[in-house]
């Protein structure tokens, strides 16, 4: 089974979320994919709506390998088995947790010149994501907000790798995954339409008013 799109993946979810419902739940997408998901989800649960902002630390391709991921307040979180696989200098890997913390230094930049953030201390915190490969940025975001003492975190994804789901959801409150894999290469083989989502389209998703608690079609 293959998603259409992320909405599609996003509605699909919100199906599964619709009991957080008069929770005062807020909705986070964890990156510019994240939120198209997690727009969809804010919508049925009448929830605000935001955006979490990490960086992956990334070795180049093709495809280009996933080996740690920076948060918020300099967070850094390394895939140790990527590093060994690789076998990455440690002047290396110095080298990219730098780019990575220049990357998100900029998407800060971008959102939070426009778009303040929305209270989360003491909340139920959805946070969605358009899938899981290695769960590095996830797990990432889930130390960020255990640091912001939010109330309950729920991470919703709609496609994981078997081993990661198992791993997240003993971080997490709940979690909701709509499709575990045995083998997750890349998330995008997962949908049939993954375009790069544009900061333009991110931007136009947070600057829009709240709306109220939708039904999603079954």
């Amino acid at each position: 089974m293959r998603f259409r799109d992320r909405r599609e993946a996003g509605e699909r979810l919100a199906l599964r979320l619709r009991p957080l419902r008069g929770d005062r739940a807020v909705v986070l997408g964890l990156s510019e994919g994240g939120l198209v998901v997690a727009g969809e989800i804010a919508d049925v649960l009448g929830a605000p709506l935001d955006i979490l902002l990490t960086s992956r630390v990334e070795a180049a391709g093709p495809p280009p390998t996933t080996l740690g991921a920076v948060g918020k307040g300099g967070l850094l979180v390394w895939d140790h088995d990527a590093i060994r696989r690789f076998d990455i200098s440690p002047g290396e890997l110095a080298r990219l947790a730098d780019g990575a913390r220049a990357a998100l230094a900029g998407q800060v930049g971008v959102y939070r010149r426009t778009v303040a953030p929305v209270p989360i201390a003491g909340h139920t915190v959805v946070l969605a994501d358009d899938g899981a490969a290695t769960g590095t940025t996830a797990h990432t975001a889930i130390r960020v907000l255990r640091a912001r003492q939010v109330c309950r975190i729920v991470l919703a994804v709609p496609v994981a790798q078997a081993d990661v789901a198992d791993r997240l959801a003993r971080e997490v409150d709940q979690f909701v995954c709509l499709r575990p894999v045995p083998w997750l290469h890349e998330v995008r083989n997962s949908y049939r339409k993954f375009a790069a989502v544009a900061g333009t389209e991110a931007l136009e998703l947070l600057h829009r008013e709240p709306r109220r608690p939708t039904e999603v079609r079954r």
